[in-house]
């Protein structure tokens, strides 16, 4: 009787075993962004410090990561981004606030990059400072 519920389990555990194994190579074949953090925070700031950070990606997958847009959510922030990572290769995304002579207390800017990363095709990224005068 055991050897029997043997022979039925041993092709579906290896059926099972070969359909991961082809999804979890799929998956890797395609691109992956690696970001170490989606928010950078300045502190405490004065009124007209221009405010700018850089955030740095990886793709640590088999295929070109595509930066497809990276929309700031207001007009008063830049972006400037790298379009194309080749695999395993670094990228950046940079978020740039010029005039800020009339900003008091916590401001906080985002944008929203696309990509064509399966599991990261959208987010936010955010920087945060707190404008206090003299």
């Amino acid at each position: 009787m055991k050897s029997r519920k043997a022979v039925v389990l041993v092709p579906i555990f290896m059926i099972l075993a070969l359909s991961v194994s082809a999804r979890v190579k799929a998956f890797s074949a395609g691109p992956r962004l690696a970001i170490a953090s989606l928010e950078h925070s300045f502190g405490t700031v004065k009124p007209g410090t221009p405010l700018s950070y850089t955030f740095k990606i990886k793709n640590e997958g088999q295929s070109d990561l595509e930066i497809k847009s990276v929309s700031p959510s207001c007009g008063c922030t830049t972006s400037n981004f790298d379009k194309v990572v080749a695999p395993g290769k670094e990228g950046t995304i940079t978020l740039a606030v010029e005039k800020t002579e009339a900003y008091k207390g916590d401001v906080v800017k985002t944008a929203t990059v696309v990509t064509n990363d399966p599991d990261k095709q959208q987010f936010v990224l955010t920087l945060k400072a707190f404008f206090a005068a003299d």
